[in-house]
């Protein structure tokens, strides 16, 4: 396909496609894009939304207007986020009509028409529009066909929805064609009801959904009418948001939808490959270990040829290790499949019908696995179908892992707990609602993998696809599988607009359109290992009525039909109380989404009460000593959907979001409303620091010590309220990983955090940006959760013991704790080192009896500041069967826990470390690796006193050449950051970033590495080094070699 061109819809006839205007009217409304997405595939295109398309047709136009002595747009709406003032521009949908024509356009384009001899016919995939397309190929309109057997053929109507694909049939190609292309031209129609949204940027209204109309529409994301975490979004997402694909198939048959089900896995070394044996219920951890799996192959085949005539021919498959280039020749298929064969007499005479092609053995094929538990091998399944006269071919092929999935309710946390290939496995998880608020990279493997690879750095294990957002894309999925993340897909339903706070509860108005979205997306995700269970929907309540009973029941039908092996829960919460179902329900609650104390996370249910209240209960103060059944499932929280809090970017991403004047107008101690905070901040959905007590976490480390919180105490700079946050944020999000986590399949099955990233730019809700940087809550999650190590030391803040967690089903030996406590000037005060005398037992916690001492020592600097000392806690550990010792490291700054931790000038000696002494001085030398590019970093604390607090790595462009611009190359990666280093500590940080990335990196004749950047030059690459009192410093990156400071 050639470049897009875009028209205005200008006729309220939809039978006049932009072809058959006047050529002075598609001039006047058409225009062709001529850029290319930096994130486009070979084989299709997304060409995005109605606003997306007003964008790359105002940009120059506006940027022109706003810098006429720059020739150099002001911002990219390829890559850039928009702020609050290009939005302005722009009507928002629900204005009139108007405004409803202006996001209503025609997307056209040429496709390029086959020559060869034997004829071709043509099939247009739409894999995700919205909401509903007209689609006219040269000049002729098409109607969708169906893949679905059950479905009458002769039925033309298209199902609205934004997340069912739409086939098209383009015809036959014939070898006396005169033209070498013919002309695509797709108008997008609105979703139906786009709902009032709140414009507020500070309102005391429920905007969760605008005034939640937007339900109405069904398969469609509720949260561009916007929410307390997002503002609206003006188009609602209208237009062609996923891929555009066209096939050319030899003949009238057209393949779709391999599916791959797994039916029987045992492990070869103990089975003599009986195809009668039963399912092995628990399968071994192990990279080396290999099964027999055996696989019932289906495929769905489409006939057009309107002569209903029969098609005899065969089908042949071919089963191999994925590769992202597969081989076309039957030859170098059958050359490298573990399993192949061939299906003779198979006669097509069906509009479409499912081919069963046999249940088949793959030998030797290695398990599919979380990252946090093991490799993720996959698999390509290629099926063919010839006719027998050679007139008709057409092939698919999927992507597939072997393992088990499957749920049971725990026996002591009384909650849904996930199994994978048997094992329950504890879910670490975050809240995802997509990529971009305007799904600019919705076709971009890229940026998913590095999303998902951010969150598996970090230790998590899951990510929830919530409700109000979208059903994500293949591209999405194929890198889920990939990096080892399991992902919780719900459907396209809140309480807050489908009838429990708000809306109706029989809303969506058309339910078999709804559904009809609902099984085509279980159709085309089923093959993915990654994907591990079904929602209904987000805080739905009560389940008889919400989803509604027929489309409930629908859902459920489906997925026993087109899946068969996933579970599916109606709602992620209900409500408290001793009707509970967990069968229907994840928990009877969710949240709380401010910031608390870090020691309220090592309570039952953090945040709240336990046991749980009911509504009915709390109206009427009923104490929790009068709740009979304290150790119902609904009276706890074990499955925590969702669980928020406080989120502030680098200072570096905050200057890309806000103006100098924003910046300047930081929030001041104590405050905790909206109304007293400057309009941008809003505009980003700034959340407080500040806990109900009216603590504000972020002026506990002012220097001097806050006395009075009042909106004009602030602190000195934007630079230190931002690493103040980072500062909060990292012991913040710390407790609340360890918390969870300190009572694995006790207390808790799982926990998601509300949320871990976001599709805007906000301040609330993430742990990384939309930049793709990290921010110290992210790091503080990465040390709590070890990075994903099954092994980890927790400490309890509330009662000040030592926990060992181990998360894998298998035992590790020899477990060691060693804990030391150091001044800030570095100077080791106290310690201990201890043996567990039993085995670290699996998927178990290891509450020892031993509570940590604070030690009583002098405080020479500021003595009358509240002392704080680093406490360093190591546990070392052995795996069962080999002599290997493993370790896992935790830094803590504490203070006097008899004093407690509600004083507003806890950190303040933190504060004074930063304000008034020297900064800390590292030795640091980084150098790439020859073949991976991969860079490592040593660091050398060598002075003989002060911690390097919070010490910082960015991997950036030469400062010293910048334009003053955001330096930093993002997305990166590094094994560690926001580290503690000791004087005398040596430690090392490996950074690794994309392969887009490497490509531009080259090593320059004096053995650095250079980059060049198409919009600014060449730079030397460089490893940025700063942090809390540690002096900044930037180093060159050798080639071969350690280039030191």
């Amino acid at each position: 396909m050639e470049a897009w061109t875009i028209c205005k819809s200008i006729h309220k006839d939809i039978s006049i496609p932009p072809s058959q205007w006047k050529v002075s009217t598609y001039q006047q409304n058409c225009f062709k894009r001529h850029d290319t997405p930096p994130f486009a595939t070979d084989s299709s295109t997304a060409p995005g939304t109605a606003l997306f398309q007003h964008w790359i047709r105002d940009s120059y136009n506006l940027n022109e207007t706003s810098s006429s002595s720059s020739s150099t747009p002001l911002w990219d709406p390829w890559t850039d986020f928009p702020n609050e003032n290009v939005m302005k521009l722009y009507p928002d949908i629900s204005d009139d009509d108007a405004a409803r024509d202006y996001y209503t356009l025609w997307y056209t384009t040429t496709v390029d028409v086959p020559k060869e001899g034997k004829r071709r016919r043509g099939h247009l995939t739409l894999h995700g529009v919205n909401y509903q397309p007209i689609v006219y190929f040269d000049g002729k309109m098409l109607q969708p066909y169906t893949t679905y057997s059950e479905d009458d053929a002769t039925d033309d109507h298209d199902t609205g929805g934004m997340f069912i694909r739409r086939h098209y049939d383009l015809g036959l190609a014939k070898l006396q064609h005169l033209k070498s292309s013919s002309t695509l031209e797709i108008l997008v129609l609105p979703p139906p009801f786009a709902g009032m949204p709140c414009k507020e940027a500070c309102t005391r209204r429920d905007c969760q959904g605008g005034d939640h109309n937007i339900a109405k529409s069904g398969a469609i994301m509720q949260c561009t009418a916007g929410w307390d975490w997002i503002s609206p979004t003006p188009d609602r997402n209208t237009g062609i948001w996923d891929e555009v694909e066209i096939q050319w198939t030899l003949g009238d048959v057209k393949l779709h939808d391999a599916w791959v089900k797994v039916s029987n896995i045992v492990v070869e070394n103990e089975s003599d490959h009986d195809d009668d044996d039963e399912t092995t219920t628990t399968l071994p951890l192990g990279d080396d270990v290999r099964v027999s799996a055996w696989i019932d192959l289906t495929v769905t085949a489409t006939y057009h040829d309107s002569s209903n005539r029969s098609i005899d021919g065969s089908y042949s498959y071919w089963i191999t290790t994925y590769s992202s280039h597969l081989p076309q020749s039957p030859e170098l298929l059958e050359s490298s499949a573990l399993a192949s064969g061939q299906i003779y007499n198979v006669t097509i005479d069906q509009h479409a019908a499912d081919y069963h092609l046999g249940n088949i053995r793959i030998p030797k094929a290695k398990l599919w696995w979380p990252h946090t538990h093991g490799d993720q091998p996959l698999y390509t399944v290629q099926v063919l179908f010839r006719s027998s006269d050679n007139a008709y071919e057409s092939r698919v092929d999927t992507t597939f892992g072997v393992r088990t999935v499957s749920s049971e309710t725990g026996d002591a946390s009384k909650s849904f707990t996930l199994k994978i290939n048997g094992h329950p496995i504890f879910l670490a998880g975050g809240n995802w609602i997509t990529t971009d608020q305007f799904l600019r990279f919705s076709n971009s493997y890229q940026r998913y993998y590095n999303e998902l690879t951010l969150m598996a750095n970090a230790g998590f294990n899951s990510i929830r696809v919530w409700g109000g957002g979208i059903t994500e894309t293949r591209q999405f999925y194929q890198a889920a599988d990939e990096v080892g993340m399991l992902i919780y897909q719900e459907f396209w339903m809140t309480g807050d607009n489908n009838g429990r706070f708000a809306g109706d509860y029989d809303w969506p108005n058309d339910h078999g359109s709804y559904t009809r979205n609902v099984r085509d997306v279980i159709r085309k995700l089923r093959n993915h290992p990654s994907l591990a269970f079904f929602g209904g929907g987000n805080e739905l309540y009560p389940t008889s009525k919400s989803p509604p009973r027929d489309v409930d029941e629908q859902i459920r039908m489906y997925i026993g039909v087109y899946d068969g092996t996933r579970p599916y829960v109606s709602s992620s919460v209900t409500e408290v109380g001793d009707s509970f179902d967990p069968f229907d329900s994840l928990a009877p609650k969710d949240g709380p989404y401010g910031i608390q104390r870090e020691e309220d996370f090592f309570d039952r249910n953090p945040g709240f009460t336990s046991p749980l209240l009911s509504l009915d209960e709390l109206a009427r103060n009923v104490s929790i000593h009068d709740v009979k059944n304290k150790n119902a499932p609904g009276r706890n929280i074990g499955f925590q959907a969702e669980i928020g809090s406080v989120s502030h970017p680098e200072l570096e991403s905050l200057k890309r979001f806000l103006s100098s004047d924003a910046l300047k107008s930081f929030p001041g101690c104590g405050v905790t409303s909206c109304f007293q905070v400057d309009h941008e901040w809003n505009y980003l959905k700034w959340l407080p620091f500040t806990e109900g007590s009216g603590l504000d976490r972020i002026c506990q480390f002012q220097y001097p010590p806050v006395n009075n919180l009042t909106i004009d105490n602030r602190m000195d700079s934007i630079e230190d309220y931002s690493w103040a946050a980072q500062f909060a944020q990292y012991n913040q999000y710390n407790a609340l990983v360890q918390g969870y986590s300190h009572r694995i399949f006790d207390w808790h099955s799982a926990f998601y955090i509300w949320k871990t990233s976001s599709p805007s730019p906000t301040l609330r809700g993430s742990l990384y940006d939309w930049y793709l940087a990290t921010n110290g809550g992210y790091w503080g999650a990465h040390s709590g959760l070890s990075a994903g190590n099954p092994v980890r030391l927790i400490f309890n803040r509330q009662d000040w013991t030592l926990n060992v967690v181990n998360t894998l089903p298998k035992a590790f030996l020899g477990a060691t704790m060693r804990w030391t406590a150091h001044s800030l000037n570095g100077t080791r005060v106290g310690g201990d080192t201890m043996s567990i005398p039993y085995q670290l037992n699996g998927n178990h916690v290891a509450h020892m009896e031993y509570n940590l001492p604070w030690i009583h020592s002098e405080q020479a600097f500021m003595p009358e500041l509240q002392n704080i000392l680093l406490y360093r806690m190591e546990v070392f550990y052995r795996n069962e069967y080999d002599s290997t010792i493993h370790n896992t490291r935790n830094d803590y700054y504490l203070t006097d826990p008899s004093v407690g931790s509600e004083s507003q000038s806890r950190y303040a000696l933190l504060g004074a470390y930063r304000k008034v002494l020297p900064r800390v001085w590292l030795q640091v030398s980084c150098a790439a690796d020859d073949d991976s590019m991969d860079i490592m970093c040593k660091v050398d604390h060598l002075q003989k006193e002060m911690i390097g607090i919070m010490t910082r790595f960015a991997l950036v462009l030469d400062p010293s050449l910048s334009d003053g611009s955001d330096n930093r190359i993002l997305s990166s990666f590094y094994s560690q950051n926001y580290i503690t280093l000791l004087p005398g500590d040596s430690s090392y940080v490996k950074i690794n970033t994309t392969n887009e990335q490497k490509q531009t990196w080259t090593c320059l004749p004096d053995g650095y590495i250079g980059v060049w950047t198409r919009k600014r030059g060449g730079f030397f690459l460089m490893v940025s080094v700063d942090g809390w009192n540690v002096a900044q410093s930037t180093i060159l990156i050798g080639c071969t070699h350690l280039v030191t400071t």
